[in-house]
Parts: structure tokens; sequence; C-alpha cells
């Protein structure tokens, strides 16, 4: 994959810790209360990327619960679509009553310390959690760990999309219909790529998701 000079400028323009969503508590209202507490603070206001990342630190430095960067991961992911509520219900409680948050910590403790695989491993026994958000969760939980090593990154079908559309010929991408792997070794294979296109590039790699994301200037 070879991004031009137009992609580059565009790449480098983008700012993606500023990228976010307001948190509408219309749209979340199924929330328990215990959780509604948690992040409170973000009421009527725009959660991204970078406070989120924050969350994720706070948790590594026992300041906060793990449900505060999980939750404001979720609503970071689904903003205001209107499912995102019950969603994020299923994931925290099984459809057998059972209090998922252990599974949802061990995830992230893994993720911190860099292990992947076991992490996304951890968090696909969630039932409904797909391949979006589980690499929605390792991509901040990584990132706020150390910025500096390969962090994960966000796969989702707009991502996926947007990697053929950059790679195939018109004519065949508009005939075809694309949705990320769920397979893990395909996920390392994804962030393999944008990391070396990074470096490539002298870019961020999680400004050329963002991208990807936005379909732009393609």
């Amino acid at each position: 994959m070879i991004l031009n000079q137009e992609h580059i400028d565009s790449i480098k323009d983008l700012k993606p810790m500023e990228e976010g969503f307001e948190y509408k508590t219309s749209a979340w209202q199924l929330l328990k209360e215990e959780h509604k507490e948690l992040i409170q603070e973000f009421e009527g206001k725009e959660v991204n990327r970078g406070a989120i990342i924050q969350a994720y630190k706070n948790y590594y430095n026992k300041e906060v619960d793990v449900l505060k960067p999980f939750l404001l991961t979720m609503i970071w992911g689904y903003s205001d679509t209107g499912y995102g509520n019950y969603r994020t219900n299923k994931y925290l409680v099984s459809k057998e009553g059972i209090d998922q948050t252990g599974s949802i910590k061990s995830a992230i403790d893994l993720a911190q310390a860099y292990k992947i695989k076991e992490a996304y491993k951890t968090l696909n026994q969630i039932k409904g959690l797909s391949i979006s958000f589980i690499s929605k969760v390792l991509y901040f939980a990584t990132k706020a760990a150390d910025a500096n090593k390969e962090y994960a990154l966000v796969f989702d079908v707009r991502v996926a999309s947007s990697l053929i559309e950059l790679t195939t010929p018109k004519e065949v991408f508009e005939i075809v219909s694309v949705y990320p792997s769920s397979k893990y070794d395909d996920y390392e294979k994804y962030n393999t790529l944008i990391h070396q296109l990074a470096r490539t590039n002298h870019l961020e790699a999680d400004a050329i998701e963002l991208f990807l994301f936005e379909q732009k200037n393609f």
C-alpha cells in the first residue's frame, strides 16, 4: 500500500487526540446509575481520544474504576446511534446475568502489559463485542500504556473499506462489500501494515487510521 503526497499532507493535518463525540445522556439513559456516576463529569461534553487515553492512564495508576475508560470507549464508539446503550449493557452483563467486569479488567490489564493477543482473546469471549470495539479498547489501552510502542489500532468496517478503496480499481471497489476480519492474526497484520506506513512516511499511526476512517481525499 502506497500513500501519495496528497494523502500524506491530509494525514499531517489531522489531530487524532481532538477527535471525539458529545456524551448525550439522552442516548445513554439506560446505563445503571453506578455506571452513570463514573462518567458524570462528561455529561453534555465531548469525549475525545485524548480524554479516553487519560482515563486509561488513571486506571493504570489505580485512580479510577476500570469501567470508566471502558464506558468512555463505548460512548466514543457508538456516540448517539441509539443502540450503543443497549449493546454496552449486554457487554457488561451477559445474557445469563453474569457481571463481565472481570473479563474487561483482565483484558485491559493484559493490554497494559502489551500482551495484545491474550487481551484480544479475552475481549473476544464477551458475546457481541466485535472486532470494531475490541480494537477500540485495545487502541486506547495500549496507547495509554506506552504511546512509543507499536500500539494497537482501531479496525472497523470504514477503515477496512478504505484499505480496499486505496488499493483497488474503482470499478471493482464499487461492486464489493468489505468487512474487517475478526481473526487475531489478520488484526495483527493490519497493525503491522499501518505502523510500517507510519514509519515510512514519518506519520502517526493513529492519524493514518483516522484518515482511513474519514474516507476523504481518496
